[in-house]
């Protein structure tokens, strides 16, 4: 994973994941702001053996501190709480978010020289959603 810290990927096409938006009872306004965002993530490694995994986009930004192994809790950007639990193994960063009602979303990041590409499911969700970003710096 080391080559692949502090590289910045933007959001460049979506597949299913409005789908899965309705899905975890995201609202019609949500859902099209989060269509329209021009998303960058990039993955930091801190001193400690932490890592942060950060989102900005023109109208917010998040960023999430963790052990991988380790379950925490983390606030999505839309506010909600849910127990997360990442791993990393070679280039996939594998990240498990449990909500309070029990409901399980497993988002698999795949880094890559020039693109990361996110694969998301959740049990009870019959398709996979699909978002590539492309690097950008």
């Amino acid at each position: 994973m080391e080559e692949f810290l502090g590289k910045k990927y933007a959001l460049t096409t979506s597949e299913n994941f409005e789908e899965y938006l309705v899905f975890i009872g995201k609202g019609y306004l949500h859902r099209k702001a989060a269509r329209s965002l021009r998303q960058e993530h990039w993955l930091t490694k801190n001193d400690d053996g932490t890592y942060t995994f950060s989102f900005s986009s023109p109208l917010t930004s998040s960023e999430m501190t963790f052990t991988p192994g380790e379950e925490f809790e983390e606030t999505k950007p839309d506010g909600v709480k849910v127990k997360s639990l990442i791993t990393i193994d070679g280039n996939k960063m594998t990240h498990i978010q449990t909500e309070e009602n029990g409901r399980i979303s497993k988002h698999v990041r795949e880094f890559y020289p020039d693109q990361m590409i996110v694969i998301t499911t959740a049990e009870g969700y019959s398709k996979t959603a699909i978002r590539r970003y492309v690097l950008v710096e």
